[in-house]
């Protein structure tokens, strides 16, 4: 991408972030003036998107540098920070200092996924209530199952999965959690979000063969209530349910983050 115009540049990042692309939007942001508030505000994005607590922090600190006080942009990137690193009351002082009318309904997500990780799924069910009503496209209400129906969902996506994988689906321990916990995913250090929808545990197959039987069994972590986050209907739910048993099949057949990703369930 050539230089462009700053507008331009913030434009480009901010599209490349929404894309899931946080390294591409790095390099735009590089390009832009470090006395722009702005970029220090999508910088503060990407890092906590990768899981970079220093240069988040340090992106923070540009940010609270360049814009002027009191900002409530600054608190809603700051609060996002938090709850990526769930410290999740100086994420709710952060994101209740947001205006709705600022944050839109992706404050709002934040506020529900809040909710949900604190234990109240109702009050999580009303802040995405609100977030439909206010953007509708952007954040549509997610379906709600009973546990016994999600289950037989799990077991209807597992019936999809190639050979191999159902294999190993019922080989290893399959775990429903409503949301992950800081203990279950080795949370800030690992780097896990709390919307994390899944997780192996344990060694692989491959390795627990090779070391016999003494371990811990592997385990498939599903995050229920994160799941359902991403959709309004029960075939796309179970293709969500799916993608991730594949993601962490994959895991479990030895594959690490990259060949997954080579795989294509990243």
């Amino acid at each position: 991408m050539e230089n462009g115009e700053p507008g331009e540049e913030l434009d480009a990042a901010e599209a490349l972030l929404d894309e899931g692309r946080p390294e591409e939007a790095l390099a735009v942001l590089a390009r832009v003036d470090p006395g722009d508030p702005d970029r220090w505000l999508l910088e503060l994005d990407a890092w906590t998107e990768l899981a970079d607590w220093r240069r988040a922090e340090a992106a923070l600190a540009a940010a609270e540098r360049t814009n002027a006080p009191g900002e409530p942009l600054v608190d809603f990137y700051r609060g996002r920070l938090r709850l990526a690193q769930w410290r999740t009351a100086e994420a709710r002082a952060a994101l209740e200092r947001v205006p709705v009318e600022v944050g839109g309904a992706a404050l709002l997500l934040d506020l529900a996924l809040l909710e949900d990780l604190e234990g109240d799924p109702a009050a999580a069910d009303a802040r995405l209530a609100a977030a439909a009503a206010l953007d509708p496209a952007a954040a549509p209400p997610p379906i709600r199952l009973s546990p016994a129906d999600f289950a037989a969902l799990v077991e209807e996506a597992a019936a999809a999965l190639p050979p191999d994988f159902r294999d190993a689906f019922h080989t290893v321990a399959v775990v429903i959690d409503p949301m992950p916990t800081a203990g279950i995913v080795d949370a800030p250090r690992s780097g896990h979000p709390p919307d994390l929808l899944g997780l192996f545990a344990g060694l692989p197959l491959t390795e627990r063969e090779a070391r016999g039987h003494g371990e811990l069994p592997p385990t498939i972590f599903l995050f229920q209530r994160n799941l359902e986050r991403l959709a309004s209907d029960r075939a796309r739910l179970r293709e969500e349910v799916r993608t991730t048993l594949y993601h962490e099949l994959g895991h479990a057949l030895g594959f690490d983050e990259e060949g997954v990703e080579d795989m294509g369930l990243a």
